[in-house]
């Protein structure tokens, strides 16, 4: 059964990177794919997968409550929820301040879920964390650096002709190196104490893969890969393991059922957000907008996680 369950991890990772290879291959050799058609792609999974994988954070919660022994209340989880999410839309009042605390919270927990298969959480696999988030995230936006800067007006306005624009641009292949480097230290480092569980040869080929994918395919392509597919599925991967592991009777079909319903509830929020900046800030850039939304839902979230992840320390998710 244990081999059932890591041939099937393993063969998920497997299927999404092929995937992400052959939009690469389809991209770069065949058919390139137009700006407005990438655009669909990508509402088109974070509104299918993206958004719907962070509808199950009341699940989540409800089970962290569990494990501590204490009573889950829908109410107090949605005023939390809520709260948290408001107080973080406030600092979108200051553009680059909300900016670069959603880069912030984006590293840790692409780390903490990316990661959660080679090193269980503890005091030390913040670094791990941060290592290896700090670079997904310089090879998705470094690689993409004038993509970035010509679809997002308020970035390009800001960076454009600076010292700063310069030097990234000089310098970006450099930084995602010595990123690199640095990941690949911390990881030799917390092999050399014991805390890595063994890594196997197909992780260093996925992980590997997982790069040349994000770094070569088109910025909105390269969202949709990472976000909407590896990390949302992943996440529910995890989110499932933990259910399993803590409460078997807890079947995949109820799982997904409840999430319906909070699924459905996400979707209009994120469709009335949008509306809601399109009415405020008229000339309000499509993926400007998004980037709001998906950094507003993702305190909330990560916090939900964070307490997962927590729990499950006494367990491999792999």
């Amino acid at each position: 059964m244990k081999m059932m369950e890591r041939i099937t991890k393993i063969t998920t990772e497997y299927v999404l990177l092929a995937l992400g290879l052959i939009a690469l291959v389809f991209h770069s050799y065949l058919i390139p794919v137009p700006l407005n058609i990438q655009m669909g792609i990508l509402l088109t999974f974070v509104f299918l997968i993206g958004v719907p994988h962070g509808a199950l954070d009341f699940l989540v919660d409800e089970q962290n409550e569990e494990l501590i022994k204490r009573t889950f209340s829908i109410k107090k989880f949605v005023s939390v929820y809520l709260t948290r999410l408001f107080a973080f839309s406030l600092f979108w009042f200051m553009p680059w301040v909300a900016f670069s605390l959603f880069m912030i919270f984006s590293i840790y927990h692409f780390g903490e879920t990316d990661m959660s298969s080679i090193m269980k959480p503890n005091k030390t696999s913040t670094i791990l964390y941060v290592a290896y988030g700090s670079l997904i995230l310089s090879v998705l936006l470094l690689s993409h650096l004038s993509e970035i800067a010509a679809s997002i007006p308020i970035v390009g306005d800001f960076l454009n002709g600076t010292t700063f624009y310069t030097f990234l641009e000089r310098y970006s292949n450099l930084i995602i190196i010595v990123l690199a480097l640095f990941f690949i230290s911390v990881v030799f480092f917390l092999h050399r104490k014991g805390e890595i569980i063994k890594i196997r040869f197909s992780q260093i080929l996925q992980f590997s893969t997982l790069l040349v994918v994000i770094s070569l395919l088109p910025l909105l392509l390269a969202f949709t890969f990472y976000f909407a597919l590896w990390h949302s599925i992943l996440s529910v991967r995890n989110i499932f393991s933990y259910f399993k592991d803590f409460n078997n009777s807890k079947k995949f079909t109820v799982f997904c059922n409840k999430s319906i319903l909070f699924s459905l509830l996400a979707l209009g929020s994120i469709v009335g957000l949008y509306f809601a900046l399109d009415y405020f800030i008229p000339d309000m850039n499509l993926l400007f907008a998004l980037l709001i939304v998906l950094s507003v839902l993702t305190l909330p979230h990560l916090a939900v996680m964070h307490r997962m992840y927590k729990n499950f320390s006494r367990n491999k998710l792999a």
